[in-house]
């Protein structure tokens, strides 16, 4: 099958997550996939490269140019991504559409796709309009969510308050067929190992320190602030223990002052972005794996897919109590959960699973074994698979 991958965030510069991960392996099983993404931070010129994230398979990505001007590049590519996408379609050789994002092409996708017979896919990954600030972009997201729930060929969620989220927004009657699909973790790629020694190394690691690891994004609900701002109280309990932030984000700047303002260079380490071939060295580090996220609106029905990385490689978990990942991952999972999204409450639930090595250990073991039964990310390709291929014959009926 040809396959468009349609995104409003850059695919080289996101850390990898499924969004690079599902196109690149179905396209290892042989499908002419093309990510076509939009790179908002800079400049952008209209050429193609065959690309891979994860060394599973090679995609095409053609980036939506524009000018990076202020406000009007979002306009730009709007435009840029209708005629992009018109060309393609009007080639006849397109047999799936799936798309990630609302206004830069997501209601252009389903229209376009929907004029042309060609199945369209959304993926729900967030509560989407809630993302952007500002009362006016949070309605004209909204707006564009609904009308992709009801018109879309398939809705596919990470999870079932998700799908209830879907049908809020566009009406039970509307919607269009909505399934879950779960994130799947390549349970090779993310496995318990040794330390690397060469990280070890760089980072001056000592066989006695306890290194809490957090992997992805630096997002302001992150939680990370709040937590370097407790380490001092943190190594007054366990002098030994050494914060691993692996990633990047919006918040590397404020992590970067407070870790300076402490003097904590010595006990928290700021990696920044790492490839995807790296995050499993880096998680070897780990004694325990966290996921601080202060749950709100954004973070209250995800499943974040560091969780199931952390788990992949026999890491023992400590999130916050999320709602719908505490439904999904109760505590025989290799989760455990501190009481409540407050700080010095998660602190206390860190230091505790420091305190008893041997029980975070019998924790680790628990969620590998899952995720080796139930989330493996092959599983989920051949549900992407099965999904295509019964729309597009599905039009060829029609």
């Amino acid at each position: 099958m040809k396959i468009l991958w349609c995104h409003e965030v850059s695919y080289l510069d996101k850390p990898v997550y499924e969004y690079q991960d599902f196109p690149e392996r179905l396209a290892g099983r042989g499908h002419d996939v093309e990510v076509i993404d939009f790179t908002e931070a800079k400049e952008t010129a209209p050429t193609s490269a065959q690309v891979s994230r994860t060394g599973e398979g090679e995609v095409t990505l053609t980036p939506i140019p524009h000018g990076n001007v202020p406000g009007y590049k979002f306009i730009e590519g709007r435009r840029n991504f209708h005629r992009m996408l018109s060309q393609r379609l009007r080639a006849g050789d397109v047999d799936a559409v799936f798309v990630y994002s609302v206004f830069i092409n997501g209601t252009q996708a389903v229209r376009l796709a929907k004029r042309h017979a060609i199945p369209v896919v959304y993926r729900v990954l967030d509560a989407y309009h809630q993302l952007r600030p500002g009362v006016v972009a949070r309605g004209i997201l909204r707006a564009g969510e609904r009308y992709i729930y009801r018109n879309a060929d398939h809705v596919l969620v990470t999870n079932e308050k998700m799908a209830d989220y879907v049908h809020t927004l566009a009406g039970a009657e509307r919607a269009a067929p909505t399934s879950v699909l779960d994130h799947g973790v390549d349970c090779a790629h993310f496995s318990p190992r040794a330390p690397d020694a060469e990280l070890v190394a760089k980072h001056a690691i000592r066989d006695s320190d306890e290194v809490v690891v957090f992997l992805g994004t630096t997002y302001a609900f992150s939680g990370l602030l709040e937590l370097v701002t407790r380490m001092p109280a943190i190594l007054r309990e366990r002098p030994s223990t050494r914060l691993l932030i692996v990633g990047g984000g919006e918040m590397d700047a404020a992590l970067a002052a407070a870790v300076r303002e402490l003097g904590l260079e010595e006990r928290v380490v700021l990696t920044g972005m790492v490839s995807y071939q790296d995050v499993p060295r880096y998680l070897s580090l780990g004694r325990v794996a966290i996921n601080p996220f202060e749950i709100n609106d954004i973070t209250r029905d995800i499943i974040p897919i560091k969780i199931l990385q952390y788990q992949a490689c026999g890491l023992p978990v400590l999130s916050t109590p999320l709602p719908d990942l505490l439904r999904k991952h109760g505590e025989r999972s290799g989760v455990s959960y501190s009481r409540s999204d407050a700080p010095d409450v998660f602190v206390q639930r860190l230091l505790q699973m420091l305190a008893d090595p041997e029980a975070t250990a019998a924790q680790g073991r628990r969620g590998r074994a899952l995720m080796e039964t139930t989330f493996s990310v092959e599983v989920a390709i051949d549900r992407l698979e099965e999904t295509f291929g019964k729309l597009a014959a599905a039009r060829g009926r029609g």
